[in-house]
Order: structure tokens, then C-alpha cells, then sequence
């Protein structure tokens, strides 16, 4: 509180009836009376002067000088409301999909240094606000910050899955006249999200004295989806063509043995061997039961045809023999010919099979896939190699047979070829069978 004291001497004619010294204190209280009252709205105007901002002074680029600090925070929050609520949403023939405030996506816009500085100074004592202003700072940044976790799930739950197309992948077909036919793949869409969230991030505010916009609206960006199979891909695995097929009849077989034959090729029928992979009958064997069964028909044993159950399945893995002999790239790891003779090969080029004591088995060394296809068709086995395999390579089988003591005995040898030219002449095994004690009747309509 200001007081202003003022003292005057006025002279007083004591004959008049008023004595000098009464009207000398009246004089001082009156002017004590006007003073005080002066003194108290002066310092009202003085202590709401102090509540005012300095006129300079600004946040973000907001100017908020020259209110008083309860205004400048009303001000400032109401701003930063508006910036965090601003939409985004999207654009073309998505325009339906959800919208979301950059809030839910993750952005905060604060002044925290601005606010703390604006809140002190209004609740600071008027008799301080003097010295405060002084340290006041005339520019007070904002700050606009992302959580990437939130900014990653929203657009993800709101937006991921718009726009996404399947891809389709390539396909490989061998038609009835066993040519190998691809369809191509296609390639796939979906929302490219990482874009779609750096165009987001790119919303951000940077001043508060830019009026928002209140919503805006982005085009989905989308990325392509590989497929996972391609033409390329497919022919890399190397079934390119047909390199071989070979085939033997059973015209002459009974029901029994008929229906074994088609059982053991259809178990074998799309049987894939990857590059390294070794192939075992036995594995076809078994599945051929499982799935069709077995009928009676004859079966050699001890060197003789008697009757039991699976005979003609040994005619499969012969026919199947003959086809791999023929290509590049194959080992033969366990091959045994049959006791006696069969009437569907010529001697030496058979491959015997009995269930945990013999196998047919050879390895895929030619570097690609191999697939081996069969048809059974008026009688006749047919068995087909599907890979990869020179075009100007082929190879002829020769036997040469010996009589021996202990039976006929037949080395086979296998020719290379290139270009119809003989290049490599390279014996593939020795086969012998049983010289037989006395005659043995063979139904010739049964074949072993």
C-alpha cells in the first residue's frame, strides 16, 4: 500500500474563532485520507500489470505474449489438443476405411518447459513477477514425439489388410503326350505399411501457430507379395523333359499277378527323388500293400515257381530297373537278378525283390530332381524318368552270356553314346541263375 503525505501550513486569524493549531491538524488528516486512497489503486494497477506476460513472448511459434498466464495455458492446451486430434485417414476407394486421430497412432505434442515456466509465473507473488519476467525466455520450443510401438500396431489393426491380393504361384503340369507345361505365377498385393507410416510421420506438426487441418486423408500405398514358386524356381528343380521310359508286357498274366503289377506301379506312380536321395522298393512295396493289397499268383522260390501271395511285383522293379540304366547321373546301390529266368527281359537285366531279405535300391546323383511316372495300359508297364539329361546322349545295354558250372552266367555292360557315336562302354553287373536239376512245368500264361 502507497501512502502520499502532504503538509501544508495555512494561517488562521485566531480572532476568526478557529485556533491555529485545529485547522493545522485537519489539514494533515485530509491529506493522509486523499493519499491513502490514491496509494491503494495505484498499487491494484500495478499488481495487475505484473500478472501480464512479456508482449514477445511465444511458444511453438504461438504468440502468447501480453496475456496473463492462466490465458497462455488455456491457450497452449487447447492447441495441443487440436494437433493431437487431427484424423488420418484414407484416400481413393478406400475412403471408408477408419480414420484414426494421430493421438491413437502414437503422437504427443508437449511445451512441457513452456508450461512449467507459465504456471510458476502465475502463481508466483505479484511482488516476484518483476524479476521474472526478466528470466522469462521470449521463444519456448515444442516438442512432437512418436511411440513406434503404437504407431506400428494401430496402422496395422486399421489398415493392414486392406488392398492385399494373393499371390499365386507357378505350377508344372505334364500333359498325356509327356510334355512338361508351366503356368506362371502371379504376384501379389499388400498394404506396404512401413511407407504408409513414414508418410504419417511425416504429419507432423511443427509449429503451433499452424492452423491444423483437421483431417487428412493419404493413398494406401501397397507392395508386391512373391509368390513363393515361380517358372524359374521350377525349372531349377530340373524336371525339364522326359529322359527315359521303358516298358514290359504281362499279357500273358493271370488276374492275380495283373492286379499285383498295376498295384506295385500305381504305389510308384509320382514317386520324387531330390538330388542325393536313394530310392528303396521295399518303401514301394509296402505302400502298395497298405493302400491295394496283394493277390495270390506265382513267386519263385528256391528256384522254383510256387504259388503265393505278390507275385508280379518283381516285374515293377525290373521295368523301373531297365528306365534307370539308361540316364545319366544314377547308382545303382543294391540290385540282385532273379534265381531263374523271367519271360519279360532278357537275361541279366532284371532286379529281384524279397520282402527283409532283398531290395532294390540306386541313388539320385544327377544333380536335379528325378520323378518317376508309370501307366499301366492293355497290359502293358510303362515307366517313365522325368529330370534332366543331354539330348545328344543316349545309351544301348548289351549282354554277353557265359555257360558256367554253376548255371548261366550274364555280364551286362551299358554303352554311352553322344551323338549316336559310342564313346564309353562300362559293365554294369553279373547275373547268374540256377542251373535247374530237372524239368519244371511253367504255366506259360503265368510268367514269373
Amino acid at each position: 500500500m502507497y501512502a502520499s503525505i502532504f503538509m501544508f501550513w495555512i494561517p488562521v486569524d485566531e480572532s476568526e474563532g478557529m485556533p491555529m493549531r485545529k485547522w493545522w491538524i485537519a489539514a494533515i488528516v485530509g491529506v493522509i485520507v486523499l493519499g491513502v486512497g490514491a496509494g491503494t489503486a495505484g498499487g491494484r494497477a500495478i499488481r495487475e500489470g505484473d500478472n501480464v506476460l512479456p508482449p514477445n513472448l511465444r511458444v511453438g511459434g504461438l504468440q502468447l505474449g501480453g496475456m496473463s498466464s492462466e490465458q497462455a495455458l488455456g491457450i497452449l492446451e487447447a492447441r495441443i489438443r487440436e494437433l493431437e486430434g487431427t484424423t488420418v485417414g484414407l484416400n481413393g476407394a478406400l475412403s471408408d476405411a477408419a480414420s484414426l486421430t494421430l493421438a491413437e497412432l502414437g503422437m504427443s505434442v508437449g511445451a512441457k518447459e513452456a508450461a512449467a515456466d507459465l504456471e510458476a509465473f502465475g502463481k508466483a507473488k505479484w511482488h516476484q513477477r518483476g524479476k521474472m519476467k526478466k528470466e522469462l525466455r521470449a521463444d519456448y520450443e515444442m516438442e512432437a514425439t512418436w511411440d513406434e510401438a503404437e504407431l506400428r500396431s494401430e496402422t496395422a489393426r486399421a489398415w493392414g489388410e486392406l488392398g492385399a491380393s494373393e499371390p499365386r504361384d507357378a505350377s508344372r503340369t505334364i500333359t498325356a503326350q509327356d510334355e512338361v507345361v508351366y503356368t506362371p505365377e502371379a504376384v501379389g498385393t499388400e498394404a506396404d505399411l512401413a511407407a504408409l507410416r513414414a508418410s504419417i510421420v511425416e504429419l507432423t506438426p511443427q509449429s503451433l501457430a499452424d492452423s491444423p487441418s483437421g483431417a487428412y486423408k493419404l493413398a494406401l500405398p501397397l507392395q508386391g507379395v512373391a509368390p513363393a514358386t515361380t517358372v524359374a524356381s521350377l525349372k531349377e528343380e530340373g524336371l525339364s523333359r522326359k529322359i527315359m521310359e521303358f516298358a514290359t508286357s504281362f499279357a500273358t498274366s493271370g488276374e492275380g499277378r495283373s492286379y499285383n503289377v498295376a498295384a506295385a506301379a500305381a504305389a510308384l506312380d509320382g514317386t520324387l527323388l531330390l538330388p542325393g536321395d536313394e530310392f528303396s522298393y521295399a518303401d514301394i512295396v509296402a505302400k502298395a500293400e497298405q493302400d491295394y493289397g496283394f493277390r495270390e499268383a506265382p513267386v519263385i522260390q528256391n528256384g522254383k515257381l510256387v504259388p503265393g501271395i505278390g507275385g508280379g511285383i518283381c516285374q515293377v522293379s525290373s521295368t523301373l530297373y531297365n528306365a534307370i540304366i539308361r540316364v545319366d547321373g544314377i547308382t545303382v546301390t543294391q540290385r540282385r537278378n532273379h534265381s531263374i529266368p523271367v519271360s519279360y527281359l532278357p537275361l541279366g537285366l532284371d532286379a529281384t525283390f524279397a520282402d527283409g531279405y532283398i531290395d532294390f535300391r540306386f541313388r539320385n546323383d544327377t544333380g536335379k530332381q528325378l520323378l518317376i511316372r508309370t501307366v499301366v495300359e492293355d497290359k502293358t508297364l510303362t515307366v517313365k524318368l522325368f529330370g534332366t539329361m543331354d539330348e545328344n546322349v543316349s545309351y544301348e545295354i548289351e549282354t554277353v552270356r557265359q555257360q558256367g558250372g554253376e548255371g548261366i552266367v550274364i555280364e551286362s555292360y551299358r554303352v554311352r553314346k553322344v551323338n549316336g557315336e559310342a564313346t564309353e562302354r562300362t559293365k554294369l553287373a553279373t547275373s547268374t541263375y540256377k542251373t535247374q536239376n530237372g524239368l519244371v512245368a511253367v504255366n506259360p500264361a503265368e510268367p514269373v
